[in-house]
């Protein structure tokens, strides 16, 4: 029986001994972390960074967090932040944000508030901690911006996962009863036909990047999209639909070739939103409003459109009818 006792100390002991080993590793590679991002320029403070959860955790608080990035001019303040995980799994971390944060850019800032957001990161064991998969989820959040807009929604969901050696990765998003604010409303839907909310927006595609995302993503430089396989991009607001779906390469300097197809339901109200919004000049309503019909017209329904959307040589297209230059896809 003694001996029972003394092998059960002596596990526990040893136990003991590796949790702290494990917690003095997370809070120093922690802290190291935030030490190189200094040499390196940026802003990266913290009140207090601080891990418990013996026997079983690696439970990690950061309180009056600010960061930011002088190369992007891209800044995320919090009161705290969590990053919870067992002690056997430490690369298996749940993310615990509060409930308002602000997120910058050279643009404008956000200040984001919501019920509850939790995301869950699976990273692979290894030095650059690649990412395998990441879910996140909001419940009634609300955004307000500087530039003078705001808007809530009643849930997003967000998942991406590795789904080959190839940086390859399968993206999915899903936001549910968008609201924007009465002034953004009146400005898209003055006559007030369509309802409060955004019905649904959705996203579903796989994209191929030049680099993994792992730690490296964040610290030295943004892996850039090379392919990108849209399988449903959409969107429902009252009457009003619209869908995209197909395939792009991206070369070096973020010019896209390929084509998306694009149906668009009530597509003449789209059109007075993009007025409405300034997108589109006045001036040109007319010849677009011309060209769009007789698209409409070539799919068999006067209100929907259905057309591909072609990327080649720098330029882009709507069917027939020439845009101008593509836009080039660089994530900064």
């Amino acid at each position: 029986m003694g001996r029972v006792v003394v092998g059960i100390l002596a596990i526990f002991g040893i136990w003991m001994v590796w949790w702290a080993i494990g917690q003095f590793s997370h809070q120093k590679g922690l802290e190291a972390w935030i030490e190189a991002r200094r040499a390196e320029g940026w802003v990266a403070d913290v009140a207090e960074l601080d891990t418990v959860g013996f026997p079983s955790r690696f439970d990690t608080t950061l309180t009056e967090v600010n960061l930011a990035d002088p190369a992007t001019g891209v800044a995320w303040a919090a009161p705290f932040v969590q990053f919870l995980s067992l002690a056997y799994k430490p690369t298996q971390v749940i993310a615990v944000l509060p409930e308002e944060h602000k997120f910058s850019t050279p643009l404008q800032t956000l200040t984001i508030t919501h019920s509850e957001a939790k995301a869950s990161l699976f990273l692979k064991p290894s030095t650059s901690l690649a990412l395998d998969r990441a879910r996140l989820v909001i419940d009634t959040l609300d955004i307000s911006s500087t530039l003078g807009w705001d808007a809530t929604l009643r849930e997003g969901r967000f998942a991406a996962e590795e789904i080959d050696t190839d940086n390859t990765y399968r993206v999915g998003a899903e936001v549910l009863e968008l609201r924007p604010s009465d002034e953004v409303r009146d400005l898209l839907d003055p006559a007030g036909i369509l309802p409060d909310a955004v019905q649904s927006l959705r996203l579903d595609a796989t994209l191929g990047f030049d680099d993994p995302w792992d730690r490296y993503a964040l610290e030295d430089a943004r892996p850039q999209v090379r392919t990108l396989d849209l399988d449903n991009l959409s969107a429902r607001w009252g009457d009003v639909t619209f869908r995209a779906a197909g395939e792009l390469s991206v070369d070096d300097v973020g010019v896209p070739d390929g084509r998306i197809t694009i149906k668009a339901v009530e597509w003449r109200q789209m059109l007075q939103m993009a007025v409405n919004a300034g997108v589109l000049p006045e001036a040109f309503v007319t010849t677009a409003e011309s060209a769009l019909g007789l698209l409409a017209a070539l799919s068999g329904d006067p209100d929907t459109i259905d057309v591909p959307l072609s990327f080649e040589g720098g330029r882009m297209s709507l069917g027939p009818v020439p845009l101008g230059p593509a836009p080039r896809i660089v994530i900064r």
